[in-house]
């Protein structure tokens, strides 16, 4: 009884002395935690996105949210939390890829709609749309603005508003929409796809 006692005791110490060092160095466990981490993480965010720079941009967009965010970290599922950040980055980044296409098939359908436009009346085109743009309510306008004049990510839009990336992605989706009605121009890519 006494050696159970004893085994517990000590493992016990081992372990507070343990977690005290994990406190005492975080800098040289987020070190460990990257580098351990790093190459797995952006082959895995490869697979969703077949851009190097992209991928690599994600990680350490997840590694730096993962250092500001250190002292909540937990070690033992640092790489499940790390894996699923890399997975949700990719998938606002696929999301927003596809707006951006649907905004450039947009722009695309009013500009080549008919290649004999004068210059004037695509000055009134162009005109109409920032008119169009101007009725629309905030925050939808400013998040349109934001995404497509400031060149932002969901995500930095979606923290500044207190809002989700999905909350970003409507706004876009009722201004497009409301775009594409003015113009009389039908969707290809139906609505409710990622």
């Amino acid at each position: 009884m006494i050696d159970l006692l004893l085994l517990l005791h000590q493992n016990l110490f081992f372990y507070m002395k343990r977690k005290m060092f994990r406190k005492l160095t975080p800098t040289y466990s987020f070190e460990q935690i990257y580098k351990e981490n790093y190459a797995r993480l952006y082959y895995y965010a490869f697979r969703f996105i077949t851009d190097e720079d992209t991928c690599k941009d994600i990680v350490n967009d997840v590694f730096e949210k993962a250092w500001q965010n250190f002292g909540n970290l937990n070690f033992e599922t640092a790489g499940a939390y790390l894996c699923a950040q890399v997975r949700n980055r990719c998938i606002d980044h696929l999301r927003h890829q596809q707006v951006e296409e649907q905004y450039a098939d947009f722009y695309r359908a009013i500009t080549e709609e008919d290649m004999d436009t004068s210059p004037d009346e695509r000055e009134e085109r162009l005109q109409r749309i920032e008119a169009l743009i101007k009725q629309l309510k905030d925050p939808t306008r400013t998040i349109l603005k934001e995404c497509y004049y400031e060149n932002k990510k969901y995500q930095e839009v979606a923290e500044e508003f207190g809002i989700s990336t999905n909350g970003v992605k409507k706004h876009i989706m009722k201004a497009l929409k409301m775009l594409r009605e003015e113009f009389g121009i039908r969707k290809t890519v139906p609505e409710n796809e990622p």
